[in-house]
């Protein structure tokens, strides 16, 4: 299991192992910017379709990098989590991504 490293300018995306002690920026072999590190859920859409990859640019945009989302997250009487049920399936369409982004921000990764 890997990461991917992704042009989101240039729709391509690399398979890269794991690397836990080293930060690694790669760059982009064709328009030499910095690529995203996105999760191993990530499987890129095809070059060509560039719907598809909107939607991956704002998903990515508002913090999510294809990381595990939990369709239900249980809290106790304090607000704490105590426990979490099934993964939720990320989208496909904007439609679909909008709605994804309201149900799931809490879980967005902000850096």
């Amino acid at each position: 299991m890997g990461y991917k490293k992704v042009c989101l300018d240039c729709r391509k995306a690399f398979n890269r192992p794991i690397n836990m002690e080293k930060v690694h920026i790669s760059i982009c072999p064709q328009c030499k910017k910095p690529m995203t590190e996105l999760y191993h859920l990530f499987q890129p859409p095809k070059q060509t379709d560039i719907k598809k990859w909107e939607v991956v640019n704002f998903l990515v945009e508002n913090g999510f990098k294809y990381y595990h989302i939990w369709e239900q997250v249980f809290k106790n009487e304090k607000g704490e989590i105590c426990g979490t049920a099934n993964y939720a399936k990320y989208p496909q369409s904007m439609k679909d991504a909008k709605e994804f982004v309201e149900l799931y921000k809490e879980q967005a990764i902000t850096e």
